[in-house]
Parts: structure tokens; sequence; C-alpha cells
């Protein structure tokens, strides 16, 4: 990932320019160029700055003087690139925050409704366990009642 340089951040697991950082390449020159050429240096968003950090990480491309030097000569900043794509000091991008949190009332709400549906298939079909047929059903209800998309948990989860 690119970041600031003259901040001493690197790229994970690479070395900083303080430490013996290689040579770019003239293929990875290249790619620098190419790769930069196909964006406004004026310009640049977050989606950007993503693009062109992903591309630069999977060729190898570690930040360093030269590189800071070659952004520059293409008339990019790659501290700006860095702020951009949100790379912090260790050469990540935050977290992304977490979801909203479900009260006990809404998870009561849900489990009470999903009760209730449950013991109204039971009792219309006599039946005293409920057929992949029913959870299927059942599961739709709540997705529609409760507006959650199809694929989600019922019930958020996490922290």
């Amino acid at each position: 990932m690119i970041n600031s340089v003259s901040s001493g951040m690197s790229m994970p697991g690479m070395q900083s320019s303080s430490s013996g950082a290689q040579k770019l390449t003239t293929e990875q020159q290249t790619l620098m160029s190419e790769t930069l050429s196909q964006f406004d240096p004026d310009n640049l968003t977050e989606a950007d700055a993503l693009s062109i950090v992903e591309t630069f990480s999977e060729a190898g491309i570690q930040p360093n003087a030269e590189f800071a030097e070659a952004m520059s000569e293409l008339g990019y900043d790659a501290k700006e690139i860095g702020d951009l794509a949100q790379v912090s000091e260790e050469g990540q991008r935050p977290p992304p925050p977490p979801p909203p949190q479900q009260s006990s009332e809404e998870i009561t709400t849900l489990v009470d409704y999903l009760s209730e549906l449950v013991e109204e298939t039971l009792a219309t079909s006599g039946a005293e366990k409920l057929t992949d047929e029913d959870k299927e059903s059942i599961l739709a209800q709540v997705f529609e009642e409760f507006n959650i998309e199809d694929q989600s948990s019922i019930i958020n989860t996490s922290v």
C-alpha cells in the first residue's frame, strides 16, 4: 500500500527507505506511469487512491525516496494518495465502522414474531415439527416483516 514516505510509513511486510528499500525496476516504473496516467492528479478520489494503492502493492512497489521522486515526477504526491486511501502508519486501512447495534427491544420483537409464526404454522399443519418448506416460509415472512435483506442474518451478532 502507498503511504507517506516522508513520515516513515511503509507498506505492510516491506522495509521502509531508512532500512534499505529496494530500487524500482523498469517494469515497476512503467507500471507506475501507466497506472497513474489513468487518473487526474488534481481530482483524485478515495476510490482512485485505493485502486492505485492496490495496484502498486500487488506489484511489490515499496514506498521509498526513489518511489516518492518517481511519483512526484509523474505529478503525484505519494503522501496525498496514502492519505486518500486512509493508509495508517502500519500500512493498513482502518477497519470499517461496526454495524449498528440492535436493541434488546428489537430482538425481543423479532423473537416474539418468529414464535407466533412457528406456533401458527404448527397449529395449522397439526404437525409436531416444522418441515423445511415451513422453515423457509417463516424465514421469508420474518425478512419481509423486518425489512431484512436476503443473505443477511436476522440478528446482528457483532460486538
